[in-house]
């Protein structure tokens, strides 16, 4: 049952290790100002992302729906994602389109979060399957559950590979994703789930489909191939693909070199300062999931408690390296480690901060 797979995903990621490969923040370093110029208190790390004011630019990651369990954790994410004026995503939405009986789990999200940046989220594999009618009504179905301000469509391939039940069905996305942009009435994320986005996809992305926004989801945090293959009882298999894909920092660096719309950076993500330092090179917001689902798992007094955490973290970033806005923390100078140094000369990609770190 597809409401089992749910809740194994949410049993797997919250008591098993499922956290593989490296994000190369460690090899992304700001710059320390000693001497800002600015107070703390002036430090204003707010921006506006589809046309919604957000405290700071996190959006809280896709996670879950369709069970009870999951309810109470949408519930949570919701209502802080509210008070602190942040965004969110929810988990496939496909669970409640098949099965109405299910979408309270996804309501409550709209309940809780009235004014804040919701982002609705259908796979790849479902909607390719899709003819046009259907899929304009399972559109529309994923937007209006929970009054989404956007849509994001998931690309899984390794999910789908690994998973027991996968459907590894990607012929024909690109069509359906032009047919989405040009329905949707909202603006179109297209965002992987843990193995990055190339500078080949993100071109092919922007020619073919012009998604307002790519969220690069790199390795270096939750592995969706690890968490299938533990459902399925070959982590033989999954070991030989430990680590598979993008790390984060990269993907980050190779999908602005062709790509001028919004990039969300997340994969393995896990403090304000990582946050900072991909708006440094190249996002222009971020996301994370796993420590939140372990917060809200814990109820909504640790979740609140997570985001204030991260907030000051973020601000501390910027007013270390002088930023009074997120727009000076763009430009901020970075120095990149080795590792990535030699990536990005070897795929002689002409990502913007090159020059400030020749």
């Amino acid at each position: 049952m597809i409401e089992s797979r749910k809740d194994d995903h949410i049993r797997i990621a919250s008591e098993r290790d499922v956290e593989e490969g490296n994000n190369l923040f460690n090899e992304v370093n700001l710059i320390h100002v000693a001497l800002p110029e600015i107070d703390f208190d002036n430090v204003d790390p707010s921006i506006t992302i589809f046309n919604k004011r957000l405290s700071f630019p996190f959006i809280i990651g896709a996670m879950t729906g369709g069970t009870e369990t999951a309810e109470k954790i949408n519930a949570a994410l919701a209502k802080c994602a509210e008070e602190f004026g942040i965004g969110m995503y929810v988990g496939s939405q496909r669970i409640a389109i098949v099965k109405p009986e299910t979408a309270r789990s996804f309501r409550v999200v709209a309940e809780n979060a009235p004014t804040a940046l919701k982002i609705a989220n259908l796979g790849a594999p479902q909607v390719s399957r899709l003819g046009e009618k259907v899929l304009s009504d399972w559109v529309s179905q994923a937007i209006d559950m929970i009054n989404a301000d956007a849509l994001a469509i998931h690309l899984n391939p390794a999910q789908e590979v690994f998973q027991p039940e996968g459907e590894p069905w990607f012929r024909g996305v690109l069509d359906k994703l032009r047919f989405i942009k040009k329905i949707a009435n909202r603006p179109l994320i297209v965002k992987e789930v843990g193995n990055g986005i190339s500078m080949e996809v993100a071109k092919l992305l922007a020619t073919k489909v012009s998604p307002d926004a790519i969220d690069v989801a790199g390795t270096g945090g939750t592995s969706f191939i690890r968490i299938e293959s533990i459902r399925a009882g070959t982590t033989d298999e999954a070991n030989v693909y430990s680590g598979w894909g993008i790390p984060t920092a990269l993907s980050i660096c190779e999908v602005r070199s062709v790509y001028n719309g919004v990039v969300i950076a997340s994969g393995g993500i896990r403090s304000g300062l990582d946050g900072a330092k991909a708006i440094a090179i190249g996002a222009n917001a971020f996301s994370m999931s796993r420590p939140l689902l372990l917060a809200a798992l814990k109820g909504y007094d640790e979740t609140r408690k997570f985001i204030g955490k991260l907030l000051r973290e973020f601000k501390i970033a910027m007013f270390l390296t002088g930023s009074r806005n997120v727009d000076e923390l763009s430009k901020a100078p970075v120095v990149f480690g080795p590792t990535i140094i030699s990536w990005l000369s070897q795929r002689n990609i002409p990502c913007k901060h090159i020059r400030r770190f020749a």
